[in-house]
């Protein structure tokens, strides 16, 4: 995904190619079929196809940072969507990053 927005290729990501990961996520959230996809995303990360549980904090900054190689503040994402404060992401949550 770097790859897709980093256009100096410095292996990192300026804001500017940051605000193009964000509106190819929301372009990517847009084109889910239905909430089945949603939750099967929310499952693959550790939460539950009822949309039940929830899913670490640490669990998403390792597929963002990690797995996926973006150099973004997840964190300062995650405790935004994270309205009750409590680390861990309910499905509700978990959509509205996706979707942001």
């Amino acid at each position: 995904m770097i790859s897709e927005v980093d256009d100096n290729m410095s292996g990192s990501i300026d804001f500017g190619e940051f605000l193009k990961v964000v509106e190819k996520q929301k372009e990517r959230a847009e084109n889910f079929d239905d909430e089945e996809d949603m939750i099967g995303s929310f499952v693959s990360c550790g939460g539950n196809a009822d949309k039940s549980g929830h899913v670490k904090k640490e669990t998403l900054i390792k597929i963002i940072k990690h797995d996926f190689g973006l150099t973004i503040d997840i964190e300062d994402l995650i405790n935004k969507v994270d309205t009750d404060g409590s680390g861990e992401i309910e499905f509700g949550e978990f959509s509205i990053l996706l979707s942001s």
